[in-house]
């Protein structure tokens, strides 16, 4: 009675190694293949890669059928703050009253201003905000007014409205500069008021 009891315990663990052996056996043939870029087989692959269609192809999933889509109304891209003052005369005094830079001033951010300004805006202003950049000096445009004269006494949120929306024949820069850069800006224009 106990060889039996033995045996059958000893043919039940030969079974389950087997069956074991078996399993890891077909689990290496299966993850084998003759492209090395296939996962091998999966289990509802659907669920790893679900279906995607290219941004502007059609789309049955959509009343319209297109795939991009707009945002939603109301809402705000991450790491953006609206500008709440509109294009308006209103709007560029309410801003000259109201907007203060929240850049603190160090010599590294007028450094920084420094290379931006000289990039994006001396064409026209000229290197030391005079007016007399190489755009003007070619004739191509009247000069801007001069950041020692006429905007000697221009507050910063004025000067960000500007940037931001353009005035007179000074277009937006708003699509090259995000609002960091235009106050960086801003601390270096006040560096060029306070020259005279």
């Amino acid at each position: 009675m106990k060889s039996t009891k033995n045996y059958l315990s000893h043919f039940s663990r030969l079974i389950q190694i087997k069956t074991i052996g078996l399993g890891v056996i077909i689990l290496f043939i299966a993850s084998c293949s003759k492209n090395p870029q296939s996962p091998g087989y999966e289990y509802m692959p659907n669920m790893y890669r679900s279906p995607s269609y290219e941004t502007y192809s059609p789309n049955p999933n959509f009343s319209d059928g297109m795939t991009a889509r707009k945002p939603v109304a109301g809402t705000v891209p991450f790491g953006f703050m609206p500008y709440s003052y509109p294009n308006t005369l209103e709007g560029y005094e309410a801003a000259g009253k109201e907007l203060k830079n929240p850049i603190p001033f160090s010599p590294k951010v007028l450094d920084q201003g420094k290379v931006l300004f000289t990039t994006y805006c001396s064409h026209c202003h000229g290197l030391t905000g005079a007016g007399d950049g190489t755009i003007i000096q070619n004739q191509k445009f009247p000069a801007p007014p001069s950041f020692q004269g006429p905007l000697k006494d221009l507050p910063e949120g004025k000067m960000f409205h500007t940037i931001t929306y353009g005035k007179n024949l000074m277009g937006s820069h708003a699509s090259q500069l995000n609002k960091e850069e235009r106050w960086k800006i801003i601390h270096y224009l006040q560096s060029l008021q306070k020259l005279k």
